[in-house]
């Protein structure tokens, strides 16, 4: 018998409730509104109060101590770094300047961000950790944020100059550096390599999502042809007064064209699920934490599934309930996680790792992840 068969395993849980989630998050989403957004920054803190305490390892649930105070501190810092400058870059200098400087600045932006966004990920997720507890233990994420950064930007390089083909290696890659700078309490993450390329099994997968454009239109084209666009046709051609029937087709003609986009979408994130999956479930199989390892068991069409559930939440509600479609990928993955051995909890003391005083700053300007969490 191999060690991981003997081995415990300790499955995660997630107890959070859709509609008791969605009841808090309605509730967001009006003060929201009535505050003209100033609330946002308490809502992101009830939110995760609320999935953090329905997060349940080896029996004891995970406990959320950031404020709300902290992401608007956060948010007020990140005013003059970013926001000011983006409103002159978008919308002062296209006007007030000659065009072609306007121009180059636009770009010159366009290149700075692309940096600044992975190092907006990677201080919103050492911000969420460091106010993440188990047991009364605090996590933490070590490392420099623009280390990781300029890392980033270079591996995003690689996958423009190599038409989308470098993304499985970019994503392990970005994975590595991340959780081998994340700490639970003075015990860091490890990133194992076991004999085999880290990026293994995700090509074929990959190809079918880079391709997936030309697949999801052709496949659309022609379900409408079959099912909407001959039929309806038909009963064109059969119809008495051309414009009499052209009116009458004319709001079918427009529903099919919004059924059509929505079916190319759909269709894209099928056609994508196995390539996230396959990520999702490689990256897991590599973390260990004091000699225990984990494993992530996420499926094609359960995730498309959730990620459809998500898009369409965030599409019909404008945005004002995007939580839910984190909350529903939150819910997903604690599901179908478990841990693989048990670490030496006993050995383990606080985390030595500096807490940020301040909130996310720019992973709230780009709102990375829902409003819920690291997903």
């Amino acid at each position: 018998m191999s060690l991981d068969a003997a081995a415990p395993a300790q499955p995660f849980a997630h107890q959070g409730k859709f509609f008791d989630v969605l009841g808090l998050a309605l509730k967001n989403a009006g003060l929201t509104i009535v505050t003209l957004t100033l609330y946002r920054f308490w809502a992101r803190t009830s939110m995760r109060r609320r999935l953090w305490s329905r997060m349940w390892v080896m029996g004891d649930p995970l406990e959320y101590t950031g404020t709300g105070g902290e992401l608007l501190r956060g948010f007020l810092i990140s005013l003059p770094t970013f926001f000011i400058p983006a409103i002159f870059v978008f919308y002062v200098a296209p006007f007030a300047m000659d065009p072609v400087v306007a121009a180059w600045l636009s770009i010159g932006f366009y290149i700075f961000a692309v940096p600044l966004i992975a190092a907006a990920r990677y201080w919103m997720r050492r911000y969420q950790l460091s106010r993440t507890r188990w047991r009364g233990i605090r996590m933490g994420l070590s490392g420099s944020a623009w280390s990781f950064a300029f890392a980033s930007a270079g591996w995003t390089v690689l996958q423009t100059l190599s038409l989308g083909w470098y993304t499985p290696v970019a994503r392990m890659n970005r994975a590595k550096l991340l959780w081998e700078n994340a700490r639970f309490g003075d015990q860091p993450f490890q990133f194992v390599e076991d004999g085999e390329p880290m990026h293994r099994g995700l090509w074929g997968p990959f190809a079918l999502g880079w391709f997936s454009v030309l697949i999801a239109y052709f496949a659309t084209i022609t379900l409408m042809a079959v099912f909407v666009f001959i039929p309806l046709f038909g009963a064109a051609a059969r119809g008495a007064d051309g414009d009499a029937v052209g009116q009458v087709m004319a709001p079918y003609l427009i529903a099919a064209g919004v059924i059509g986009i929505a079916v190319f979408f759909a269709l894209l994130l099928l056609l994508w699920a196995p390539y996230n999956a396959a990520a999702m479930n490689r990256i897991a199989s590599l973390i260990t934490l004091d000699g225990a390892r984990f494993q992530l068991r996420a499926k094609t069409f359960s995730l498309f599934l959730v990620s459809l559930a998500g898009w369409a939440i965030i599409i019909f509600s404008l945005g004002l309930l995007a939580p839910m479609a984190g909350f529903l990928q939150v819910r997903y993955i604690l599901n179908r996680l478990e841990m693989i051995g048990t670490p030496r909890f006993a050995e383990i003391g606080q985390s030595i790792v500096q807490e940020p005083r301040a909130g996310e700053s720019l992973g709230d300007a780009f709102d990375l992840d829902m409003g819920v969490g690291v997903v």
